[in-house]
Order: structure tokens, then sequence, then C-alpha cells
């Protein structure tokens, strides 16, 4: 089991309405004022989750209630953010799959969040991957291979979640690399805007890698 997840952030509506549309068995889950654009495209969430001290109208909530959406309501003075109690209440049914739509945005405080998020849970066997129009952000352990024809733009960058790690290959891509460092002190932006030049990239290293797929 799956779950699409849409925040309160950025979110190109195309890209959502496609990707929802593409894997139709997904829980789809609101966070606070969101279902304001998933109503742009007449979509009913199975679940709403936040404090609502941006959406403020209860009279939709009520309306929501009666579609029978669970509707997860927390105290506005609280330890999490909205997005975290919402992976949160998909990871407690079971899901283990998790994309995330809005999770970027005008809030860097919120966007940082959500990207330490996705650490915390890949730690809990839980693989969650943030979308938006330019960029496909996850975290990967220890080895991975990325097929060419499926990389979501031209670039794809590695940024170190434990502040180093060993990179033992990277190989099919235009900046191999071979028995390196990934030090975000040293080097923060030496392993960002790479290229896949072969058929595909495979990448052993220690560790935890956040990988960002992106496109200008």
């Amino acid at each position: 089991m799956n779950a699409i997840i849409v925040t309160g952030g950025d979110i190109d509506i195309s890209l959502l309405e496609n990707y929802i549309a593409e894997n139709k068995e997904d829980i789809i889950i609101s966070v606070d004022a969101a279902i304001t654009k998933l109503e742009k495209i007449n979509l009913i969430p199975h679940i709403m989750v936040g404090d609502f001290d941006t959406l403020s109208d209860d009279d939709r909530l009520k309306k929501y209630a009666e579609l029978d959406v669970e509707i997860v309501k927390h105290d506005p003075v609280k330890d999490f953010s909205d997005s975290e109690l919402a992976v949160d209440r998909a990871v407690k049914v079971g899901i283990k799959n998790i994309a995330v739509f809005g999770a970027l945005g005008k809030r860097f405080d919120h966007a940082f969040a959500n990207i330490l998020i996705l650490q915390k849970y890949k730690k809990l066997g839980v693989d969650i991957t943030i979308y938006d129009k330019y960029n496909k952000i996850y975290v990967k352990s220890n080895h991975f291979i990325l097929e060419r024809g499926k990389l979501w733009g031209k670039y794809i960058s590695f940024f170190s979640l434990e502040e180093k790690n060993f990179m033992e290959k990277l190989e099919g891509v235009k900046y191999p690399i071979e028995n390196r460092i990934i030090d975000n002190i040293a080097t923060p932006s030496l392993y960002i805007s790479n290229e896949i030049k072969g058929d595909k990239l495979k990448a052993t290293f220690s560790g935890d890698l956040l990988v960002v797929e992106s496109r200008d």
C-alpha cells in the first residue's frame, strides 16, 4: 500500500493530477489547507491531517467528514509539523512508500524540515519521495541503480546526511567517482549537477545519501 501526501507548499497542479491518475490505488492524505488544491482537480482525499490553523473553515471540515473522509485534527501547539504528522499517520497503518507534493515552497524552514523527514523515516524502512515541477528528492542507502530513461531531469546530485559518506563507486555518469569522500563541510557543492551518460547509473556508498534529480 502506498500513499500520496499533499501539503501546503508550491504545487504544479497538472503534475499532481497526472501522478494521482497513474497511481489510483494510493491513499491520498491532505495536509491542512492543501485541501483547496485538491478541490481544483475535484479530488476527495481519504484522510485530512493538520491543526487546520491555515484553513479555519469548520464547514469545510464538516462537509468532508460527511463524505467519510477521516479527519485527524491536532492542537496547533505541538512538537511536529502537519506534514510530519501526515507521514506518521501513513506509517502507522503500514504504508512503506510515500510520495509528497507541496513539501517545497516559500517557507524554507518547512522545506528543510521536510527534507530531514526523509532520512528519519528511511531509517524506519519507509521510502519517501518529494516531487515538484523541477525536482525529485529522496534518500538512498548503500547502493542503487538508476536507469537513464527514468531520471526526473537532466541532472543528479548527492549530499551527505551524515556529514561524510564514503563513495566507493559512481559509474555511468559524466563525472564518475571512485573511493572519494562526500563531505558537506569541506566540499558542499562538489557532487551536484552530475549527468547520466550510459544506460544507467550505478552507485555504491556507505550510509545515507540525499539524492536530488532535477531539471531547469
